[in-house]
């Protein structure tokens, strides 16, 4: 149901799609381009030349790190939607060699996923009476049938626990794993011990027009729906892969350390005016987002 809602014919991110203050919900990039200015030279200092986006949405974050880096930017879009706005947004830059679509997978120094993995469709489960069940929708309705529980989730569990799974998301990551060395992922969600306690009634929630709908009433046409991200379960899959965690933290502590006020105060004068509000957003509204940053083990 989800997947028909997201990514079907008249699916959100076929047809509705609007990202910005204007639109139905915002990322970092749309709060200031200094979010993109610090991870482009994160990535550069790393030694990235040539980097894979995926779903960069209106192309703003691959615009600011190739206005501060030498870095080439492969952007791999599902949406059609959102691959027309980017080639429009990205036009000098595609023509100058160092920016272009692709339309799968490919080989890169690294990948970049900022908001991506929320994004994909998802499967809601319920522990009850000692086993998991499924929240599936029949004729209009919402029930319940026997599970064996979602994939990826191996922490602790309670009676009427909700979670809620990315549905190919293990494909997903292992795929990209296996034509990189480095993965850079900028994500809402928890490690995999904090979901009973934190999120005990799921994550399922959809927004529109910047107002956030929760649980099953997120499940409406042209909406964006999402679920938080399992950090725990990236981090096995990556580990399966021969990757090891080089740093995990929160998106406002890995902007500071790695030189976004050195990059603020960098900035002309009159620039400067004009994104502190954004500065401000930066830091303070993106609370539950994570950072991952997986590389391969020697």
């Amino acid at each position: 149901m989800i997947e028909e809602l997201l990514y079907g014919e008249e699916g959100y991110y076929t047809k509705h799609v609007r990202i910005g203050k204007r639109g139905d919900f915002f990322t970092a990039p749309h709060a200031s381009p200094t979010f993109g200015y610090t991870v482009g030279r994160f990535l550069e200092r790393e030694g990235v030349r040539r980097l894979v986006e995926v779903g960069g949405g209106e192309g703003y974050l691959a615009l600011d790190i190739l206005k501060v880096t030498s870095i080439t930017v492969l952007s791999y879009e599902r949406s059609k939607k959102l691959r027309e706005v980017q080639r429009n947004l990205l036009k000098e830059y595609e023509r100058s060699g160092r920016w272009k679509l692709v339309e799968e997978p490919v080989e890169a120094d690294a990948y970049l996923l900022n908001e991506v993995l929320d994004a994909f469709p998802s499967r809601r489960y319920v522990f009850k009476e000692g086993r998991w069940w499924e929240v599936v929708e029949r004729d209009g309705e919402f029930g319940l049938i026997p599970s064996g529980g979602p994939e990826h989730y191996s922490g602790p569990v309670r009676e009427g626990f909700t979670y809620d799974e990315g549905v190919g998301v293990g494909d997903f990551l292992r795929d990209i794993l296996g034509r990189t060395e480095r993965v850079l992922i900028f994500d809402y969600g928890y490690d995999e011990e904090e979901f009973p306690i934190v999120a005990p009634s799921g994550t399922l929630q959809g927004y529109r027009e910047h107002r956030r709908y929760e649980d099953l009433d997120a499940l409406r046409p042209g909406t964006d729906i999402t679920h938080f991200v399992n950090f725990s379960a990236v981090e096995r899959i990556a580990r399966e892969m021969g990757y090891r965690v080089v740093l995990y933290t929160d998106q406002t502590n890995f902007l500071l350390k790695y030189g976004l006020l050195d990059v603020f105060e960098s900035l002309p004068d009159e620039e400067k005016e004009k994104l502190a509000p954004g500065m401000k957003t930066l830091i303070l509204l993106f609370k539950n987002h994570r950072v991952m940053y997986l590389k391969r083990s020697p």
